[in-house]
C-alpha cells in the first residue's frame, strides 16, 4: 500500500475514535445532571463512625452515590464528580476496614521479593457484614427531588 493512504487511514481512525469518545468525557463544568443534595450521619451503637465508606446503590442501576464519613460521622454524597445523588430508591452500604500494619508500611524491593508468594494478611472489617452487602443491608432510603434529603444511618450489632 502507499504510505499516504496508510497515514490518511490512521488519521481517520484517530478522528473517529475521538468523536466516539467525546460523549464519555463530558464537559469540565458539566457533571451529572439532576442530582440533589444528600447528607447524613453514620453511627455504630450510638457512636459516630469516622472514615467509613458510604455507598447509595440505586434500585434502577443508575450511578451510585458515595462518600467518606468525617470525624463526626457526617457525610455528603457525590455522584461521579458532582455533589448529590439522583432522586430514587437506594440501599445504603457502609464499610470501615482496618488494614494490618504490615500492609501500610513502606518496604524495600528486597523485602517485597522475600514476601512474594506468602499469604497477604487479611483486613479487619470494623462494622457488621450486613451493612456492606446490598442483599442484606436494612438501610433503604428514598432520595426525593425536593425537600431535605438527610439520612441517619444508625448501625447496630
Amino acid at each position: 500500500m502507499n504510505r499516504s493512504f496508510e497515514l490518511r487511514t490512521a488519521l481517520a481512525r484517530i478522528s473517529l475514535c475521538s468523536l466516539l469518545a467525546l460523549p464519555l468525557t463530558g464537559c469540565a463544568k458539566g457533571g451529572v445532571e439532576g442530582v440533589v443534595p444528600v447528607t447524613g450521619k453514620v453511627t455504630y451503637n450510638g457512636a459516630p463512625v469516622a472514615g467509613a465508606a458510604v455507598s447509595f446503590i440505586s434500585a434502577d442501576r443508575s450511578a451510585p452515590a458515595t462518600a467518606l464519613t468525617a470525624s463526626d460521622g457526617t457525610f455528603t454524597l457525590r455522584t461521579v464528580d458532582t455533589p448529590g445523588a439522583l432522586p430514587g430508591n437506594y440501599v445504603a452500604l457502609v464499610q470501615k476496614t482496618e488494614l494490618p500494619a504490615e500492609l501500610t508500611q513502606e518496604v524495600s524491593m528486597e523485602d517485597a521479593v522475600a514476601q512474594a508468594g506468602k499469604p497477604v494478611p487479611a483486613a479487619k472489617e470494623l462494622l457488621p457484614a450486613k451493612y456492606a452487602d446490598a442483599t442484606a443491608s436494612p438501610l433503604k432510603f428514598e432520595v426525593k427531588q425536593s425537600g431535605e434529603n438527610a439520612f441517619d444511618l444508625a448501625l447496630t450489632d
